[in-house]
């Protein structure tokens, strides 16, 4: 679900504080609307009561405090992808670099990928001599 709030607490460097808001989670996506309607991306790094603490992506230089609108998306960043992005150069966030490299994703990803389960890995059962005697006591 998508929540939108006006208004920022203050701004340091790359980062953003909001106030006053629920429900934010840690890594979720996040759209910053400026005064004049440019738009620029970012992430949340902390959530504490309820502050947010967000870092821009595109820099925070002309974001005014008291008219700039945040929205949460509500999940992270997502990729998309396609055979057609293959041999094509594209941004960290998966934007093309070039205007005449638009795609029409296949699907999207979460670029953060999926937890890894440590019971699901094989337990190792050969013995590693590192020949440092207090880890090789250890096995």
């Amino acid at each position: 679900m998508i929540k939108e709030y006006k208004g920022l607490v203050n701004i340091v460097g790359p980062l953003i504080l909001v106030e006053n808001v629920k429900d934010v989670k840690y890594e979720e996506l996040v759209e910053i609307e400026l005064a004049d309607k440019s738009r620029r991306s970012g992430k949340v790094l902390e959530v504490m009561y309820d502050k947010a603490l967000v870092q821009v992506f595109e820099g925070t230089s002309g974001i005014d405090i008291d008219k700039t609108k945040t929205r949460f998306l509500g999940r992270g960043i997502q990729i998309p992808l396609s055979q057609d992005m293959l041999g094509k150069v594209y941004s960290g966030l998966g934007k093309p670099k070039t205007k005449n490299d638009e795609i029409l994703p296949e699907e999207f990803l979460d670029i953060n990928g999926s937890p890894i389960n440590p019971f699901a890995r094989d337990y190792p059962n050969e013995f590693i001599q590192t020949g440092i005697s207090t880890i090789d006591g250890l096995n």
